[in-house]
């Protein structure tokens, strides 16, 4: 039988000469940036720094977050470390050039074919590669254990239906598990999946997201708004995809037969180049569209935040969230609930959170958080705090653990300054 991981190169190599065409047509659908398609090909865009480099990789926003953290963390305790962070989505290298990060450089991460991924390496020479969640590609990984790079997995999650798919190739699944030392699971239905591919101690230390302080939001611009809004009810619906936001306008346009004042509905969607085609489909609502600059009028009915780096001012100016990605059998399986409850707005979701199923588990019992699905079931959640009839009380004794802690952002700095402190780092600079 020949072997998975074989298979896999020899077929990843016969289908790159044909990725150029998937590209262009991820250019014209608005997923790839033309000026960065070189950075695909393993190509670099920047001259490797002097000094130690450690490599890190996530897919897209979550994961960039979590590898922002990390940075800042290890920069602390090693001024010298620089870090190359690499990513697949647009919104996430958006979000990391927002503003200049000292000491880190950032690059699309290479299409993971045989020669891409040697192109990008033999640039590059990262003393250290840290995987952030899940997004292992083996090609990758195949060189970087042909070059003796070490490498660790952190803030490692894992979703019942990622373990299924690895488990049709449980051979190959153990092969790149086995090799990351060490894994940092998020939660502990991870750490139990990884235990079982690999047969090896997997540390449960928790999600490192749980360490991000509140969304910052501009205090001025914030106090503008509020003058906008006045006493209007407000919900966000915040990190929606595609038939969420008519959902949410539907019950927003009920509610409104039962309030005293309009109801506003800013929505936030998780990919904010969706603004306009969002706009195209409420048509029938007076809406304010974010990107196009201005300020909305005190009468618009939803105002459409197609932005990054403002969820903390959208969330800060509403009485409740509602938490888009939960929609059973859209395969999205929920987005992290925790942002919202560090700056205390009560949570709605749908069911079908898989990925946070333990954080809206805690949320739920402890009065923060709650999970509909129908349009009648979300009016009858939103209702009581549009009416301002119910007031943000939870247990926070059972949330300490989201409110409070990090230390699985330190269990990752210390785990890799372990690993430098061992390494002769490269110093040569790349041209």
């Amino acid at each position: 039988m020949i072997p998975a991981s074989f298979l896999y190169r020899s077929v990843t190599g016969l289908i790159a000469p044909a990725l150029p065409l998937v590209l262009q047509r991820r250019v014209k659908a608005g997923k790839e940036d033309p000026a960065r398609l070189q950075e695909r090909a393993g190509y670099a865009s920047r001259p490797r720094p002097k000094g130690p480099l450690i490599w890190m990789h996530g897919a897209s926003v979550g994961e960039s977050q979590v590898l922002l953290l990390l940075h800042d963390a290890l920069r602390k305790e090693r001024p010298d470390l620089s870090t190359l962070i690499t990513t697949q989505t647009l919104t996430s290298a958006e979000l990391i050039a927002r503003k200049p990060i000292e000491g880190l450089i950032h690059q699309m991460a290479p299409l993971d074919t045989p020669f891409a991924s040697s192109r990008f390496l033999k640039h590059w020479r990262p003393d250290l590669a840290v995987f952030a969640e899940g997004d292992i590609w083996p090609n990758l990984i195949a060189d970087l254990d042909k070059a003796r790079i070490p490498r660790m997995l952190v803030n490692a999650r894992m979703t019942q239906k990622s373990f299924e798919g690895w488990m049709r190739a449980p051979n190959l699944a153990k092969k790149l598990f086995t090799g990351f030392e060490p894994i940092l699971a998020a939660n502990l239905k991870t750490s139990d999946v990884l235990k079982q591919i690999t047969r090896k101690r997997i540390k449960m230390t928790g999600n490192i997201k749980f360490a991000a302080p509140p969304l910052p939001a501009d205090d001025a611009e914030l106090a503008h708004l509020k003058t906008i809004i006045a006493d209007r009810p407000v919900l966000a619906a915040i990190s929606t995809h595609p038939g969420e936001e008519a959902l949410m306008a539907r019950v927003m346009s009920r509610a409104s037969e039962k309030l005293e004042q309009k109801p506003l509905m800013i929505i936030a969607p998780r990919h904010p180049e969706r603004g306009p085609s969002i706009r195209s489909e409420l048509s029938n609502t007076d809406t304010y569209l974010r990107s196009e600059g201005g300020m909305p009028t005190p009468d618009q009915s939803v105002w459409i935040c197609d932005t990054l780096g403002e969820l903390g001012l959208w969330i800060r100016l509403a009485n409740l969230v509602y938490l888009g990605g939960g929609v059973p059998g859209t395969g999205i399986f929920g987005h992290n609930p925790i942002e919202p409850l560090k700056l205390e707005r009560y949570v709605i979701s749908q069911p079908d959170v898989s990925n946070f199923k333990q954080e809206f588990a805690d949320m739920c019992k402890a009065n923060a958080a709650e999970l509909v699905e129908t349009e009648d079931a979300l009016l009858g959640a939103a209702l009581p705090w549009l009416e301002d009839r119910q007031h943000y009380q939870p247990d926070l004794g059972k949330l300490q653990s989201y409110l409070a802690g990090d230390a699985p952002l330190i269990a990752a700095r210390d785990a890799v300054l372990r690993v430098m402190s061992k390494k002769a780092p490269t110093e040569k600079a790349s041209p």
